[in-house]
């Protein structure tokens, strides 16, 4: 490698968002895991072509020379980075850090330089009906106890637990129906992020929609 290509490879794995692996995946299994993110993800050059504007390039090989100019810890195996193909296009700007923070999570990685913060929106459900509110509260008994509805406007119904921080609210309009499950901004907790997974589930079945975790990665 060129001293020139190495001089911009050690820049894009210090900016980031850089996903690190402790091993090499299995090119197959990696291509299915991108396409929960991105159904038509395709390779592309020395990469994967995740959507109309985000490239993962990679797999680059980590040696402790790479990883030192690139202040990334020792131990990491290989990396990819997350990157838009051309800056000027609006619209997906914030999808390498999902990209890799998705991935990252499904593949024992981390997100160099730094992991996003923990999200307010945990999950949605989109493109399925609108489940009668009643219906809903017996269906998510199991996963939050004591829920229970208010209605914010016409178009959105609140449901709150007691026992729990997660809220989800309904919203219709113009006939598409939106499940967003969510908690509180910096609002922590055990198992947050697997209980409004577990929900998401759940309605999209009931529902007839598609569950997508705070990263845009399908639920399954």
């Amino acid at each position: 490698m060129g001293l020139f290509s190495n001089f911009f490879l050690v820049r894009r794995l210090r900016k980031g968002p850089t996903l690190l692996l402790p091993y090499v995946p299995d090119a197959e299994a990696m291509l299915n895991t991108v396409r929960l993110h991105g159904p038509g993800a395709r390779p592309y050059g020395n990469g994967l072509k995740v959507s109309d504007n985000v490239w993962l390039r990679g797999p680059i090989t980590m040696t402790p020379e790479l990883a030192a100019k690139a202040g990334i810890p020792a131990g990491w195996q290989v990396a990819y980075v997350a990157a838009n193909i051309d800056d000027e296009e609006g619209g997906e700007y914030d999808r390498p850090m999902a990209v890799a923070a998705g991935l990252a999570e499904r593949l024992n990685g981390q997100v160099h330089p730094h992991a996003p913060d923990s999200p307010a929106d945990l999950a949605d459900v989109t493109g399925g009906r609108r489940v009668p509110v009643a219906e809903l509260v017996e269906l998510l008994a199991d996963e939050l106890p004591g829920l229970t509805a208010t209605s914010v406007n016409p178009l959105i119904t609140m449901l709150t637990s007691e026992r729990s921080p997660i809220e989800i609210l309904v919203e219709a309009d113009d006939g598409e129906v939106t499940y967003e499950i969510c908690v509180d901004d910096g609002v922590k907790g055990p198992d947050l992020v697997g209980t409004a997974r577990r929900a998401a589930l759940a309605i999209a079945e009931r529902a007839g929609g598609i569950a997508r975790d705070h990263n845009g990665f399908l639920i399954r």
